[in-house]
């Protein structure tokens, strides 16, 4: 369960830096799906196998909105220090 915790997160920060909100969707339907298979495969117990869905798709969203956030807070900063270089030095 830690393991899908800490990788849920991962993949959600790099999909908040890369992508826009809609590429959500299908990596919680197929991450569901897969952890699904995994469950069966493994024999866990219905109730496990519900849990680990929830924290994968609770987890994929906070990494996701995390990376969102810092990017747009962080982008601003960089494009202020990036035209001020651009700007010729005034005489």
């Amino acid at each position: 369960m830690i393991t899908v915790a800490v990788c849920s997160t991962l993949i959600g920060s790099i999909l908040g830096i890369r992508f826009r909100f809609v590429v959500l969707l299908p990596i919680i339907f197929f991450g569901s799906i897969s952890l699904f298979a995994i469950s069966v495969a493994q024999d866990s117990t219905p109730l496990r196998t519900v849990a680990t869905i929830a924290v994968f798709a609770a987890l994929l969203q906070f990494g996701y909105i995390c990376a969102a956030l810092f990017k747009y807070a962080v982008t601003p900063a960089h494009a202020g220090k990036r035209w001020s270089l651009l700007e010729s030095p005034k005489l």
